[in-house]
């Protein structure tokens, strides 16, 4: 027997790829059950675990691709049923996954959660058939006749979440630095109505504004910034978990708890590295098969 080498080809991409697909499982679910969980108001710069619930953002308010739910995230997959000669399969024509930030709050505060480049466990999954790409509002469970098949994930607010990613914080300016861009505004708005500002500052009547007399429009220019900034809204810093470029750091979004989330890694890891060895098995038995000689 001549040795097929694209089998061989075949076996060896698979085999790795589950090998591969394995320990990054395994790695996630020791991430998760290692890193301790933070406070969101206490929590360090670099690699947390925050549990919270799911808020919307300031964003316009966001719909799922398919079935056009209120929603914070969105994943959706279009498939359809392809056949050529003795094969058929389930062949994707269209997804999409949303990628607007959203909220996460655990009582001590709120985080932006980016959800690009995170994998996502959503718990809200939904999949049905029907007999045009996209869905019709009449959604059927029955495959007879049916050649698209749809199917939908969504984080809703108030869903509970787990996030592990990259925390970081940026901080407002200084209330120094908040009250000169303010008295720069105000300079600015004066000055589009130069006529005005001459009549409310110009002492000595030449209808100019000199340098004494400009000291005294800024003096009052940084008089109604002060006033302004005591009345307006103190600012807050801004937390925000993102994907981490660290490769050992895996940025996981799920609505699950953490301990079920390893067990699904631990669980997953297992069949990848049973598919791996059954791969790397079949690929020795076909090298050791005897090859035919002409």
């Amino acid at each position: 027997m001549e040795v097929d080498l694209l089998t061989l080809a075949i076996f060896s991409v698979i085999s790795l790829v589950t090998a591969y697909g394995s320990i990054s499982s395994l790695l996630a679910a020791r991430v998760i059950e290692d890193t301790p969980t933070s406070k969101i108001r206490s929590a360090h710069q670099g690699y947390v675990e925050l549990i919270g619930f799911a808020k919307t953002g300031l964003e316009q308010t966001l719909f799922s691709g398919l079935t056009n739910t209120p929603c914070i995230w969105f994943r959706y997959n279009i498939e359809r049923y392809e056949s050529s000669g003795k094969n058929s399969s389930w062949r994707s024509i269209e997804k999409k996954t949303s990628t607007q930030a959203f909220i996460l709050n655990d009582g001590s505060g709120d985080c932006y959660v980016m959800p690009n480049r995170a994998e996502v466990s959503a718990i809200r999954k939904k999949t049905w058939h029907g007999n045009s790409r996209h869905p019709s509002e009449t959604k059927g469970s029955s495959l007879f006749g049916k050649r698209y098949r749809y199917t939908e994930e969504m984080l809703c607010a108030d869903d509970l979440l787990y996030v592990i990613g990259l925390f970081e914080t940026s901080h407002p300016p200084s209330p120094a630095a908040v009250v000169e861009a303010e008295m720069a505004k105000i300079l600015a708005d004066w000055k589009q109505d130069y006529d005005k500002l001459v009549a409310r500052f110009d002492r000595n009547s030449d209808g100019n504004i000199d340098l004494q007399e400009w000291e005294l429009v800024r003096a009052e220019a940084m008089r109604k910034a002060e006033r302004n900034q005591r009345n307006g809204v103190a600012l807050e810093p801004v937390h925000t978990i993102s994907y981490s470029p660290n490769r050992r750091q895996p940025y996981i979004i799920a609505s699950s708890e953490p301990e079920s989330l390893s067990r699904r890694y631990r669980w997953q890891a297992f069949g990848l590295l049973l598919a791996s060895i059954g791969s790397a098995a079949a690929l020795v038995w076909i090298i050791l098969q005897p090859q035919n000689t002409y």
